[in-house]
């Protein structure tokens, strides 16, 4: 049923009991934050013309399941509501605004699916009751207000591995034995068998690709050896032409010398006369007397 603002004030007058002002005060307030002056209302919440969006929940019951297709629970929607013990959150809602079920203290549990990417400050501030709170995905955005004041809260539950984002945006300190952020694994993490084998089969093709790359290891390993040992093959041939071609050399020239020598000794008088030759570390001394 489609309603103007002014339409809609007056239904909350005809339902609203003791705290009229107040429900009427905060359905104002929810109300200037939407341009359009075109609502719809079901009898127990107030929403958006295409109903995206849930702008008040009217009622006062215990329990409330929000309709598919509401994207945005809006800003006070549920401010207030202190017999509310029981609400369900359709898989369809990304965005839950500031104050969304602030000082509902019947609250006591709530599951919020993974559809849930935005969560503002506040949103489930002064619940007194509240005790656990199970995410079933990882949000892109996490007020460190969002449970602010609730004394009864302990364990917040959220998909394995995700401990530290929830940590650091809630500012928890680590070993703060308040609350307990606890992983369970997800739907996300049940595969079915058929991502099993795949798993497997990536896993032999891992294996298969690791083969190779130590065997292509070995092989290049096994041609340096072969390598380095016809270098110090080359090496020690070049080093004993060398020293060969230096022992050659020696000789001849110490034949020589000892040549020159006796033309020497020839040529000296008879009288007695030395001759010393220093040459490649060899003293030759040659000595006569008569």
């Amino acid at each position: 049923m489609k309603e103007n603002k002014k339409a809609i004030l007056d239904i909350l007058k005809k339902k609203s009991k003791k705290d009229g002002k107040f429900e009427n005060l905060v359905l104002n307030l929810a109300l200037q934050k939407i341009d359009s002056d075109n609502f719809e209302f079901d009898g127990e919440a107030v929403y958006t013309a295409d109903k995206k969006r849930l702008v008040y929940y009217m009622n006062h019951d215990a329990s409330f399941t929000i309709p598919e297709g509401v994207e945005i629970i809006g800003e006070m929607a549920f401010r207030g509501k202190k017999q509310l013990s029981h609400v369900i959150i359709p898989s369809t809602v990304k965005e839950i605004e500031h104050d969304a079920f602030y000082d509902c203290d019947e609250l006591d549990n709530i599951y919020i699916p993974a559809s849930v990417k935005a969560i503002r400050a506040y949103a489930f501030a002064e619940c007194d009751k509240l005790k656990k709170i199970t995410f079933a995905g990882t949000p892109d955005k996490l007020s460190r207000h969002t449970f602010d004041d609730c004394d009864q809260l302990h364990d917040i539950i959220v998909p394995a591995g995700s401990s530290k984002f929830f940590r650091k945006e809630l500012h928890f300190i680590d070993g703060d034995t308040d609350f307990l952020v606890l992983e369970v694994p997800g739907k996300d993490s049940k595969e079915p068998s058929k991502n099993k084998k795949d798993e497997k089969v990536s896993e032999k093709k891992t294996n298969a690709e690791k083969k190779e790359k130590t065997s292509e290891k070995k092989a290049d390993l096994e041609k340096k050896e072969k390598t380095s040992e016809k270098k110090t093959v080359e090496e020690n041939a070049e080093k004993k032409e060398t020293s060969e071609k230096k022992n050659n050399k020696a000789k001849k020239q110490s034949f020589m010398t000892w040549q020159n020598c006796s033309r020497y000794l020839e040529i000296l008088p008879e009288s007695e006369y030395y001759l010393y030759y220093l040459k490649q570390k060899y003293v030759y001394v040659i000595w006569r007397r008569h």
